[in-house]
C-alpha cells in the first residue's frame, strides 16, 4: 500500500472543494424551492376564498353575490361585466364601411378581409357586453392598387367558442340564482378564403 505524503491530502482536498461548493449551492436551491412550495401553498389557500361561487344549482346565491361572481368571471372581458345600458354600439370614427384597402388605422380596417365590431348584449349572461366581428365585404380586398374588392376570394368570419354563464334561478329558492357555463360562438376577425365551388 503506497503511503500518503503531506501534499497529496491538501491535493485531495482541492479536488473536493468544488463538490462541497457545489453540495452548498444545491442545499441553497432546496431550500429556495421549499419556500416557493410554501408561499405557493398560501396563495393557493387565499385565492380559495376568491374563488368563484354561484357555479351551478347545488350553490344558490343571493342577486349581490351573484353579481360579484359574474364580475370576477368577467375580469378578462373588455366591457364584460358593464350594464347593457351604456351603449348600443362600441366607439368608432364614423365613417361608413368602404370595401376598399387601407394603409392606415387598426389591423381591423386595413386587413384584406375588413371588419367592424358589433356589439354582442345579454343582461341575464356574464360577461354581459361581447365584441362580435362583421365581414365588412362579401370579396376580398386586392392588395394592388387601387386596393378594390377581388371576386376571387370571400370574407368570412373566424369563429371560435368562449365560456359564457348565464345567470338562472334556483329551483325551490325565491330570489336566489345561480351561474350555468355554456359555450358561446364568437367572431373574433374576418379572413380571406378562397371560395368553394
Amino acid at each position: 500500500m503506497p503511503r500518503m505524503t503531506g501534499a497529496e491530502p491538501a491535493r485531495w482536498q482541492t479536488a473536493l472543494e468544488p463538490r462541497v461548493t457545489t453540495s452548498k449551492h444545491q442545499l441553497a436551491k432546496v431550500k429556495i424551492q421549499k419556500n416557493m412550495v410554501v408561499l405557493l401553498s398560501v396563495l393557493w389557500v387565499g385565492s380559495l376564498s376568491r374563488a368563484p361561487r354561484c357555479l351551478g344549482d347545488t350553490e344558490c346565491c343571493e342577486r349581490g353575490e351573484l353579481e360579484k361572481t359574474g364580475a370576477w368571471l368577467s375580469n378578462g372581458h373588455p366591457l364584460g361585466h358593464r350594464s347593457c345600458q351604456f351603449s348600443s354600439q362600441p366607439p368608432h370614427n364614423g365613417e361608413e364601411p368602404q370595401c376598399q384597402g387601407r394603409s392606415h388605422g387598426p389591423h381591423n380596417s386595413r386587413s384584406i378581409a375588413p371588419w367592424r365590431y358589433r356589439e354582442d348584449c345579454d343582461s341575464a349572461r356574464f360577461p354581459r357586453r361581447l365584441l362580435q366581428a362583421e365581414c365588412l365585404c362579401p370579396h376580398c380586398v386586392s392588395l394592388a392598387p387601387p386596393h378594390l374588392q377581388d371576386r376571387r376570394g370571400n370574407s368570412v368570419p373566424v369563429n371560435t367558442n368562449t365560456t359564457v354563464y348565464y345567470r338562472r334561478p334556483c329551483p325551490g329558492q325565491a330570489g336566489a340564482y345561480f351561474l350555468e357555463p355554456r359555450l358561446y360562438p364568437l367572431a373574433v376577425a374576418c379572413i380571406c378564403v378562397v371560395p368553394q365551388f
